[in-house]
């Protein structure tokens, strides 16, 4: 699979929930569930897992995806990641990134190369 990029900066082809939803396992998607309920102290259900990608035209998108602030902003800008953006580094961005170093360092290396 190609490295696939979400809107902000982390890697969706290296993501559990893509991997697990391109196998179409159901009991993977499960486990996913179950470990980001524990990681991040609430319930999310294996309906909510399944990804094709954020940004991808794909049907399935985790539940996240509505509610993302970055990918909304990302989608009305017509571009593909913040990377892209003329206002980078705006304060919701930093408010992720400061949270994900890694998804930081992507897009600070998709900058490098637009450079």
């Amino acid at each position: 699979m190609a490295r696939l990029m979400s809107a902000c900066g982390l890697v969706c082809s290296e993501c559990p929930a893509l991997l697990a939803t391109q196998a179409n396992d159901a009991a993977a998607i499960a486990k996913v569930a179950a470990e980001w309920s524990q990681a991040y102290h609430t319930e999310v259900r294996p309906e909510h897992v399944w990804c094709d990608g954020c940004m991808s035209s794909g049907p399935r998108k985790c539940h996240h995806t509505g509610e993302c602030e970055i990918r909304s902003c990302v989608v009305g800008r017509s571009i593909a990641n913040c990377a892209e953006c003329a206002d980078y580094a705006c304060a919701t961005l930093e408010a992720f990134l400061a949270q994900v170093p890694p998804a930081r360092a992507n897009l600070e290396a998709l900058r490098a190369t637009r450079a």
